[in-house]
């Protein structure tokens, strides 16, 4: 019985190290000088390989991804920046073993996944209210960098609010997908932490864009009223209670969309990740949909640049702050196939 406790506990740490690394990405003892931290990209590399010995069998579409990101070696011979070059190719490595390794973590033990998922949300949340409430730099010493601002929100274990907020959108998916009990507890937690907490513009962007789509294929009658509750709500505490003279980022932005809908662009964060959208696949469609060499992002944006007025906070890396565009920009035509797999792999 003793040895298979332990066995049972070595099982489990496996699973802790690899699934805590991947969901706090940017949480590390010691810094590399990047955002995101090597640590899950390691332990997710580390049990893939322990996964390929015992030959487990796993599900075909996601060979595919390791096909691409073979393809994706093939690109160092047209890079202008070695260095973009391999975060790339760690990032393309990075799509192909992360699901084959959660899905086989899922498989094997789907419960104690779901309590890491839960633990997750609560201590994102806890480090995000002593930041608010108390000290905005509250274990900062954890992460590489902290940013922020007196009206932005704070970061948690994150590097910065717009990427708390697009974390908790990434465990708010998760937990849709969920068969348990009291999961929409933790979906209302993280709502809290996106709105009150991160305060991030563009995780409440993609959070409209989100129920958008949802009201399309989800719409019922209780789902109309709740939500025509909700924006009388939001109507009610905007115009008795003139929510928009606080100076927080979440009313700002509601302000601006109540006053004029497309004044969302001239916000700092959604420009500047909007124009990485746009010109990473308009450099995808110039160059005949094949791959562009990495590294020559920052030279095709600031040609484009003069071209236009509606991109006003670009950044001059050439790290691209798109995942389909990045894939359309340096794999060409053939990156078409992860969002092609990844849909076969959702469904």
């Amino acid at each position: 019985m003793f040895n298979s406790a332990l066995k049972f506990k070595k099982y489990n740490l496996r699973y802790v190290i690899v699934i805590l690394f991947s969901f706090f990405p940017y949480v590390t003892p010691y810094s590399f000088g990047s955002d995101i931290q090597p640590w899950s990209f390691l332990s997710v590399s580390i049990f893939s390989l322990v996964v390929f010995y015992k030959n487990i069998k796993f599900k075909l579409s996601l060979a595919f991804l390791f096909i691409l990101s073979a393809y994706s070696l093939l690109l160092l011979l047209i890079a202008v920046d070695i260095l973009s070059a391999v975060r790339s190719i760690l990032g393309y490595l990075t799509m192909s073993l992360v699901p084959f390794v959660f899905y086989y973590i899922l498989k094997t033990n789907y419960n104690f996944s779901v309590k890491l998922l839960k633990f997750t949300t609560i201590i994102y949340f806890l480090v995000g209210v002593i930041q608010l409430l108390f000290n905005k730099t509250f274990l900062s010493f954890l992460l590489n960098r902290i940013s922020g601002g007196d009206s932005r929100g704070v970061a948690s274990l994150t590097v910065e609010p717009t990427f708390y907020g697009i974390i908790c959108i990434f465990l708010i998916l998760i937990f849709l997908t969920l068969d348990i009990k009291n999961k929409y507890k933790y979906i209302y937690l993280l709502l809290i932490q996106i709105f009150l907490l991160s305060q991030s513009s563009m995780a409440i962007l993609f959070l409209i864009i989100y129920i958008f789509y949802y009201f399309i294929f989800k719409l019922n009658i209780k789902i109309l009223f709740l939500s025509f509750f909700g924006f009388f709500i939001i109507y009610f505490f905007w115009f008795f209670l003139d929510l928009s003279s606080y100076n927080i980022r979440v009313f700002q932005i509601l302000g601006q969309l109540i006053e004029n809908p497309s004044n969302i662009i001239i916000d700092g964060s959604v420009n500047e990740r909007a124009a990485a959208i746009y010109f990473s696949i308009s450099g995808f469609f110039d160059n005949y949909m094949l791959p562009n060499p990495i590294g020559s992002y920052s030279v095709y944006q600031n040609q484009e640049l003069l071209k236009q007025e509606t991109f006003l906070y670009p950044t001059s890396s050439n790290r691209i702050a798109s995942y389909y565009g990045s894939i359309l920009f340096e794999l060409g035509v053939i990156g078409i196939v992860i969002p092609v797999v990844y849909s076969i792999i959702i469904y």
